[in-house]
C-alpha cells in the first residue's frame, strides 16, 4: 500500500520497468468509496529514467490538488499500460497527550 499526506508534495516509488523509456507518465487517483477521481498528466521521474537506478520517483503535488483522506486506488498510466496500487490519502494529525506509550487521549487534527 501506498501512503500519501493530503496538502503536501508526496514523492512515490515504483520499480522501474524496462519499457519506460520515455520520460512522462500520469497517475489517476480513485476514492475506492465514492464516486470521485482526479488524473494528474505529464509527470516525470526525478531521475531522468537514470539507468543505474532501480526505481522511478514521481512528486504528486496535493497542495493544488485537494484530496479528502481514505483509501483510493493510485493507477499509474505509462502509454497503454496501467499498474494499480491501493493508497492511503491521510488528511489529518493525530496528538497523543499524557505519558508513555499509551497516552491519555488521542486528538486527531485536520492538515
Amino acid at each position: 500500500m501506498k501512503r500519501l499526506k493530503s496538502g503536501v508534495v508526496n514523492t512515490l516509488s515504483f520499480v522501474k520497468i524496462s519499457t519506460f523509456t520515455v520520460n512522462s507518465f500520469s497517475i489517476k487517483l480513485e476514492k475506492v468509496v465514492g464516486d470521485y477521481s482526479i488524473t494528474l498528466s505529464s509527470l516525470v521521474d526525478n531521475n531522468n529514467l537514470n539507468p543505474c537506478k532501480d526505481f522511478i520517483t514521481i512528486n504528486v503535488d496535493l497542495i493544488s490538488n485537494d484530496l479528502d483522506g481514505g483509501e483510493y486506488l493510485l493507477t499509474l498510466i505509462y502509454g497503454d499500460n496501467n499498474y494499480t496500487y491501493l493508497t492511503h490519502i491521510e488528511d489529518y494529525t493525530t496528538t497523543q497527550s499524557g505519558s508513555g506509550i499509551y497516552g491519555d487521549s488521542v486528538k486527531f487534527t485536520d492538515l
